[in-house]
């Protein structure tokens, strides 16, 4: 059932505090979900909201850039009439999505990717095709800027989830009924930070006599840190380290040979939760260094007040779980739509085998 009278529009600044309202109210599989749409606002990205009621347009201004190219999209009355609550003149909020595209074709790939970072429905208004017409605006908008693929899953540094929960059962019937192809899967791994064992200080002294340094990283190693890493690991990564390092409330741990940085573990680039990028200088592996380093984060993290800290995009596992007794704690399934493929693709159930 399509719900009538929905308006989608661009979001505004002044829609941020209520989608956060939203994104914590909705996401019930999420620690701190109110948080993400700050965290997806930290790039540049297309915001989509839907309401109920006519729609207006005026003075609140938001900036969305897909592509590199700003645009200026403008919305509400003033700033903040947007409301949840639905009072008297103002329109309810019924949902919100964000999305982005990638800056430019990448070197040696044919199509130009876009992505679907986040889409939340009020719960009232669920099964009304809402979540359906935010994709569909904002497949619109990623498509006008060169985009041949929407992809479903993380990418860049400030992102929500490597791809859909599985949990949120909604939101992949959506993606598979909007014709969505399911292309990988990927898990987060938890650590208990009560019963893990975290001191390193016999692991710190033998990396020592074998010549290797682990410390905090400071400031005066924002820049020939990421000189010598960039020669090994994808811009994705030495941008995360980037942001860790030059945020107080984040944190990172560096390994050193030398002069030469061998090793990274980063906590809080978007959730103080949250760690990674962890990376060791593949010639090194296997001397304890990353173990090191990790456990230093989540000593961090305990030291902090966390009961538990999440693995993002977790792999290998084996080493995750031998080192730390992790545990996966969350699935999600990564999609991916061809917008230049004629027709619709198979629906599930006519695909051989399943059924």
């Amino acid at each position: 059932m399509r719900r009538e009278g929905v308006q989608v529009r661009e979001m505004s600044a002044g829609d941020l505090a209520d989608v956060s309202g939203l994104c914590e109210r909705e996401l019930t599989l999420d620690r701190g979900a109110g948080a993400l749409p700050a965290i997806l606002t930290r790039r540049p990205h297309v915001g989509l909201v839907a309401e109920d009621g006519p729609s207006r347009a005026g003075g609140a201004q938001g900036q969305h850039r897909a592509g590199g190219a700003q645009g200026q999209h403008r919305a509400g009355d003033a700033q903040g009439q947007h409301r949840a609550g639905g009072a008297q003149g103002q329109n309810r909020l019924l949902g919100a999505c964000f999305g982005a595209a990638e800056p430019a074709t990448p070197a040696g790939a044919e199509r130009r990717t876009g992505f679907v970072d986040l889409v939340v429905v009020d719960r009232a208004a669920r099964r009304q095709g809402i979540g359906a017409q935010l994709v569909a605006g904002l497949r619109e908008r990623l498509a006008a800027s060169g985009c041949q693929v929407i992809a479903v899953r993380g990418h860049g540094v400030h992102y929500a989830w490597p791809g859909i929960d599985v949990g949120y059962t909604a939101a992949i019937c959506m993606a598979e009924d909007l014709g969505f192809q399911r292309a990988g899967c990927e898990v987060d791994m938890r650590v208990d930070l009560l019963s893990v064992p975290l001191d390193t200080r016999a692991a710190e002294e033998r990396l020592g006599r074998a010549g290797i340094e682990v410390r905090r990283a400071g400031t005066g190693d924002d820049g020939p840190l990421q000189a010598s890493l960039a020669t090994t690991w994808v811009p994705d990564w030495i941008a995360a380290i980037t942001a860790a390092l030059r945020d107080d409330h984040a944190g990172l741990h560096i390994a050193l040979r030398g002069q030469r940085y061998v090793g990274f573990c980063a906590y809080g680039v978007n959730r103080l939760h949250e760690v990674g990028p962890l990376g060791t200088d593949p010639g090194l592996r296997g001397l304890g260094i990353g173990a090191t380093l990790i456990k230093r984060c989540l000593a961090d993290q305990r030291d902090r007040g966390l009961l538990a800290a999440d693995l993002g995009w977790a792999g290998p596992l084996s080493f995750f779980s031998h080192t730390l007794n992790a545990v996966i704690s969350r699935t999600y399934w990564t999609y991916e739509k061809d917008l230049t493929a004629p027709g619709r693709p198979a629906r599930w159930q006519d695909r051989i085998g399943l059924i």
